[in-house]
């Protein structure tokens, strides 16, 4: 993985406030230095202007020797396809997405718009903006936007096809929650490695008439009921694990320093002194932590916060080392707005690693296995694509860019 200094990391974010967060760190880089001396003179054109001005308010700090608490940004490049295509171990989606290298910063919207025109061979029948909307609303289960933009004729199925080839892995996923559907249940529920409890209530839309002035009205109002069909199960599944991802990113990043130093001493300590009580509210969720950790295969770092002399007995020492190993060397705070996560400078390179290794973590998990296990109520075990992609993850460039 590239990294950067501070102060290149505040040239980055300049640039991209400006427009240019598609483009490469060394095209940002270069065109910051190209226009270093007249940034001020930009900020009317630029994308974001006040999150531009403020980024280049912190240079002109860090140019004359002074602290700045700014905080750079970096988003995930289409988040929602990232978390299909390491739930599958979907290399070909994973190389769209930038979650493994393909030498260049990807946009999966581009790509996948390129790949049609190859195929139709008419750039008047469609636009990136277009594909883009289509691209967003199929990977959550959607078919009414999909024909909306392309019809329903030749274009759609151009559409259809290149999603499949594109992204095997995340579109095979996609279109399997749709036939995951239970059509009898009032919600679709399940739990996540750390513990977060995931209810979906099933909605159904009713019509009633009632008379107004003697006047027949229709009214419709949304009631818990079950559905026959329905195509929020995807969306529903990704979203949850997004939010598991952005949590896990706070508690990895923003420690305790001194319990981590502390636990870090007693998991070194003699096992055979290790404890296994059971009766604190801490002992039942380390408990229910490793139990998840056992299922998915995906460990929260949630864990550290309950762990103690009297409960170590309940995990494997080996596994909560790794775990407090692959912490940044200093906590840091993060801010976050969906998947933009935002930090000071300093700490941008383990930013970007610790969301690396999120997407390594699920890529070698067992976890689409276990929450498709607790939505059909039987054990499932659907495999991967890729068995190797999980490795090359933790090198990735751009995937938070």
């Amino acid at each position: 993985m590239q990294t950067f200094t501070s102060a290149e990391y505040i040239k980055i974010d300049v640039a991209s406030q400006f427009g240019l967060d598609k483009e490469t760190w060394a095209e940002r880089l270069a065109w910051f230095d190209n226009r270093e001396p007249h940034l001020e003179n930009l900020i009317n054109e630029a994308e974001n202007p006040a999150l531009y001005y403020a980024a280049v308010k912190a240079w002109r700090e860090t140019q004359a020797g002074q602290p700045t608490g700014h905080m750079i940004s970096l988003d995930a490049t289409s988040s929602g396809l990232q978390i299909l295509c390491v739930l599958t171990g979907d290399r070909l989606g994973a190389e769209l997405c930038n979650v493994v290298n393909t030498g260049r910063r990807e946009d999966a919207y581009t790509r996948i718009y390129r790949y049609m025109l190859d195929q139709i061979g008419d750039t008047s029948k469609i636009s990136r903006g277009m594909t883009k909307n289509a691209i967003m609303t199929a990977l959550y289960g959607s078919t009414a936007v999909p024909k909306q933009v392309f019809g329903e004729g030749e274009l759609l199925q151009v559409f259809y096809h290149t999603m499949e080839v594109a992204a095997p892995g995340a579109w095979d996923l996609n279109e399997g929650f749709k036939a995951m559907w239970n059509p009898e249940t009032l919600s679709h529920d399940w739990v996540l490695p750390d513990n977060f409890h995931v209810k979906t209530p099933v909605m159904d839309t009713i019509t009633e008439t009632i008379h107004i002035l003697n006047q027949p009205i229709e009214i419709q109002r949304k009631i818990n009921a079950p559905v026959e069909g329905g195509r929020a199960l995807g969306a529903n599944v990704v979203h949850s694990i997004d939010g598991m991802i952005v949590r896990e990113m706070g508690r990895r990043c923003d420690y305790d320093p001194i319990r981590i130093m502390m636990l870090r001493d007693r998991v070194d300590a003699d096992v055979s002194n290790h404890r296994f009580e059971t009766e604190t509210n801490d002992d039942q969720m380390v408990i229910k932590l490793w139990n998840h950790y056992l299922n998915s295969g995906y460990l929260s770092a949630r864990i550290l916060d309950h762990l103690s002399w009297s409960n170590l007995g309940h995990v494997d020492a080996d596994e909560i080392r790794r775990l407090i190993d692959s912490l940044p060397a200093k906590p840091f705070k993060v801010v976050t707005v969906h998947d933009c996560f935002r930090c000071h400078p300093n700490y941008g390179n383990d930013l970007r690693r610790q969301y690396n290794l999120q997407l390594h973590l699920i890529a070698k998990s067992k976890l689409l296995d276990n929450i498709v296990s607790q939505l059909l109520g039987k054990p499932i075990s659907l495999g991967k694509l890729d068995d190797t992609l999980a490795q090359d993850i933790l090198d990735a460039d751009y995937a938070l860019s």
